[in-house]
């Protein structure tokens, strides 16, 4: 009688550590993934909340949202690449008109509505100019007010140079938002003086 098996049921420790090791290697390439599609999806949820705070803004503006002073208010957001402030975004109404944000930040005067704070590590990474000939030019402003006052959508945009100055001709096409992740993915909300709202 013979004591040797032909079939032996069980894994021998060369095999275990091979399956050990196959997936080890999924479950790395599985998470990895996973963190570069969560970086990807909130930069893409940032653009798409921006591009639904600039539509609010349109709305308020057209459909003449009542503040304390009246009726008359335009509304509108600024973005602002200073130091420090390119992880903030502001709402604002325009209270006298002048179709641009009258104030610091953060919110201290009546015409600041909310300060918006960018998470995740997002930053907003540049502001162009949409030119007229559908060139862009950016690393110019330092700062834009977007804003809509009734009876039209069209959008009032304005450009600042890091001096304060105005900056940008008036028939410019519009702004483009650059937005950047941790990861260094980009996506832009480009708002054209039509009033249309673009998120890429």
């Amino acid at each position: 009688m013979s004591l040797y098996f032909k079939n032996s049921y069980g894994f021998t420790l060369i095999e275990l550590l091979v399956s050990i090791g196959i997936i080890s290697i999924i479950l790395t390439v599985v998470v990895l993934n996973q963190s570069t599609y969560n970086d990807s999806a909130a930069l893409t949820n940032l653009a798409d909340e921006i591009s639904s705070t600039i539509s609010q803004a349109q709305a308020y503006g057209v459909g003449v949202k009542g503040l304390s002073g009246g009726f008359n208010a335009s509304y509108g957001i600024v973005f602002n690449l200073s130091s420090g402030l390119n992880t903030t975004y502001l709402n604002f109404a325009d209270l006298n008109g002048d179709k641009i944000y009258n104030g610091n930040w953060p919110c201290n005067i009546s015409e600041c509505l909310s300060t918006v704070n960018i998470t995740r590590g997002n930053f907003i990474k540049e502001i162009c100019i949409v030119r007229s000939n559908n060139t862009e030019q950016c690393n110019v402003a330092q700062r834009t007010d977007i804003s809509f006052a009734r009876p039209n959508t069209e959008a009032q945009i304005k450009f600042f140079n890091s001096g304060g100055n105005q900056v940008g001709a008036s028939n410019d096409k519009g702004a483009r938002i650059r937005l950047q992740s941790p990861r260094g993915f980009i996506r832009s909300v480009t708002v054209y003086t039509t009033g249309q709202i673009s998120v890429q």
